[in-house]
Parts: C-alpha cells; sequence; structure tokens
C-alpha cells in the first residue's frame, strides 16, 4: 500500500486509534528520514504520545507528510539539476552537491 493509503487511514476518526497508530507506523515504514526508530522517536519527540492521544496522532501525521513533501520537492528539484547537468556533458554530480537520495543528506 502507499504512504498516502496510510495516511488517509490515520486520520480516518472511525477506526480505532491502535489501528491508525499501526497505520501511522506504516506511513513510517515507507517514509524513514532517520530510520524507523528514530523518526518515531522524533514525531512522539515533536507531537506528544500519539500511541495513546488522537491528537497527537494527527499532529505527527501533519509533521510526517510535511517533512515527506518537502523531501519530494527536494528529490524533483535535484533530480531536474541532474538532467540539466547531465545535457551540458557534465555526467558527475558537482563537488559539494547535496544529494537527498543519500542517507548522510538526512544526517546534516
Amino acid at each position: 500500500m502507499s504512504f498516502g493509503w496510510h495516511a488517509r487511514r490515520v486520520a480516518d476518526s472511525r477506526l480505532p486509534l491502535r489501528v491508525r497508530v499501526a497505520a501511522l507506523r506504516s506511513c513510517v515504514q515507507l517514509y524513514r528520514p532517520l530510520g524507523f526508530h528514530g523518526t518515531l522517536d522524533r514525531l512522539a519527540w515533536l507531537a506528544g504520545p500519539f500511541q495513546r492521544d488522537e491528537a497527537a496522532l494527527l499532529r505527527a501525521l501533519a509533521v510526517l507528510e510535511e517533512d515527506r513533501s518537502r523531501w519530494l520537492a527536494e528529490l524533483d528539484a535535484y533530480a531536474r539539476s541532474r538532467r540539466t547537468g547531465k545535457r551540458c556533458g557534465r555526467r558527475m554530480p558537482r563537488e559539494g552537491e547535496r544529494n537527498p537520495n543519500d542517507r548522510a543528506y538526512w544526517s546534516v
């Protein structure tokens, strides 16, 4: 299933809280810039105890979706930059050009 499908389940107030928390964990499984546990810890720190608080769960989802949207925009910009560079004959990224696909990108 996709990130969006799981995110919709997190936001669905008709589902039991434990199912919604599991859906958030599935979102984190698909987008985990700090690793699975690191991302969950960061969400708990920013949003509160989302495992037992519905408002915190929705805040955690909002944080995760905003961060993922920013990352997708950076991926798009990087891809455009690489296509332009390749058309100009630069087959390798420039020195110091940060790649959002690289895990080290997120540790800075």
